[in-house]
């Protein structure tokens, strides 16, 4: 229990519904345990272990009992039902400004949320230019809080959240507001703490950032955990149950549900013989990989048979389908180990079953993580295309490799347009995964700007 940071075991909380005034007094009144009311719950029998040094991402749809399982980690709700263990000190933004008086200035809701916190005026004088120069609101640090905007109040808070050294910082929503400048200073205060060690919850509506800055992530439904696992597969099936049609969400949580329960040899699951597993299937494609790279010598792209993606998910109208998915080098080789700075080709076709009209084509490339490096479709109102029933389309996508190294992902999709709206016929997220090999090379990062390295001497001394 060591390294477990948070532990809930069978926790539920509920709230009394009355169907009248009358019946909450009858029952305060009653000398029976006669019940009046009806027990609906936030949160139902949940079973939780958060790891030190995790940063979990926390989806869903409002009402679906994020807020409330973080009050409940906090102490803000005491559960009705099982037990919370919470080993650390905890930082908390549940809301923007949380903790802070209206009232205050912002230099004396400072003060006024160290003591809260336990710490003394001291402490926290201590830490104030650090909190004052991230929060970065300048004079309005003397302003009454409730002259605040959103935004200002988001600064301040995380500001101070971050400051006091929490070894559990929970943040919900609070990266939603601020410019982006501010937004990326959150980030990467985030990756200081991750790599500090720090626990980090985080909630959010925004699938990309969960993606971009959790280990892992949980897809909270109806006050039950719908799927626990890395944040790229939660965040790819949130988004997949979040923007389905009413009649088919109870196939898309049918899917999610043996998602749950499935061996996904790239994505780690919650049981110790899976994660065994994983970490052996992950090592035999990284050795056949290492291997077949020694032997090209880092000097032509290649293909590896076994090292397809395990995280597809298809999004599919029944019109259309998408098929042939592969990266090409400029010898028509397929490959998916490629080298920087050289020049491939992405194919897809797709095979229309009915005709239709204004149709578009599109594909992405992604990192590991989500984050999109490039998106491209050909729509224009006036390039829209017409297609007829039967008809098969090949779709090409040119692109200099200019990724410095890693894995990386890749969408395809068609879509119609109409009134100015679009609609994916079919769409494939993670349909191919290629990884790059670096050259010898003194410069390093995510992606090459065809750089040049030099230097000479301005000056010699005599």
């Amino acid at each position: 229990m060591n390294d477990i940071a948070i532990s809930l075991k069978n926790v539920s909380k509920y709230y009394k519904l009355y169907n009248s005034p009358q019946d909450r007094l009858k029952e305060s009144l009653s000398f029976s345990d006669k019940e009046y009311h009806k027990k609906f719950y936030a949160t139902k029998n949940l079973n939780l272990e958060i790891k030190k040094g995790e940063i979990i991402g926390i989806v869903g749809k409002n009402g679906s009992g994020k807020s409330t399982l973080l009050k409940l980690i906090t102490g803000v709700l005491t559960p009705d039902e099982g037990s919370i263990q919470v080993n650390g000190k905890i930082s908390a933004l549940l809301e923007l400004g949380s903790g802070f008086n209206p009232e205050f200035t912002g230099m004396q809701n400072i003060f006024f949320y160290g003591t809260i916190l336990g710490f003394s005026k001291k402490e926290m004088e201590e830490k104030l230019n650090d909190i004052l120069a991230f929060a970065d609101i300048g004079e309005f640090i003397d302003q009454p809080l409730k002259t605040y905007s959103s935004g200002m109040k988001s600064r301040l808070g995380f500001a101070v959240a971050v400051h006091i050294e929490p070894e559990i910082l929970i943040l919900d929503e609070v990266l939603a507001v601020g410019d982006i400048l501010f937004k990326r200073k959150c980030y990467a205060k985030m990756e200081e703490f991750f790599k500090g060690g720090k626990t980090i919850l985080y909630v959010s509506h925004d699938a990309n950032s969960v993606k971009e800055l959790c280990t892992r992530a949980i897809f909270l439904e109806a006050g039950n955990i719908l799927l626990d696992s890395d944040a790229k597969t939660v965040s790819t099936y949130y988004e997949k149950y979040l923007f389905a049609k009413d009649e088919n969400i109870e196939k898309v949580k049918r899917e999610i549900s043996l998602k749950n329960g499935s061996l996904d040899i790239e994505k780690g699951e919650s049981t110790p013989e899976i994660h065994k597993a994983v970490q052996k299937s992950k090592k035999t494609i990284s050795t056949r990989e290492d291997q077949k790279q020694e032997q090209e010598q880092n000097e032509n792209a290649f293909f590896i048979p076994d090292f397809i993606p395990k995280s597809t998910v298809r999004y599919n109208s029944n019109k259309t389908d998408i098929s042939n998915i592969a990266i090409y080098d400029e010898n028509k080789n397929q490959v998916n180990v490629l080298i920087e700075n050289n020049r491939y080709t992405y194919n897809y076709d797709v095979e229309f079953e009915e005709s239709v009209k204004n149709i578009s084509f599109g594909m992405q490339i992604k990192s590991e993580k989500g984050q999109v490096f490039i998106g491209c479709s050909h729509y224009l109102e006036d390039n829209l295309v017409d297609v007829i029933k039967g008809e098969i389309y090949r779709i090409s996508f040119e692109f200099d490799c200019l990724f410095k190294g890693g894995v990386f992902y890749t969408n395809c999709g068609v879509s119609q347009h109409k009134n100015g709206e679009f609609k994916f016929l079919n769409r494939i997220v993670d349909a191919y995964v290629f990884k790059v090999q670096n050259k010898k090379q003194i410069c390093n990062g995510l992606i090459s700007l065809k750089e040049k390295f030099t230097y000479e001497v301005l000056k010699i001394d005599d």
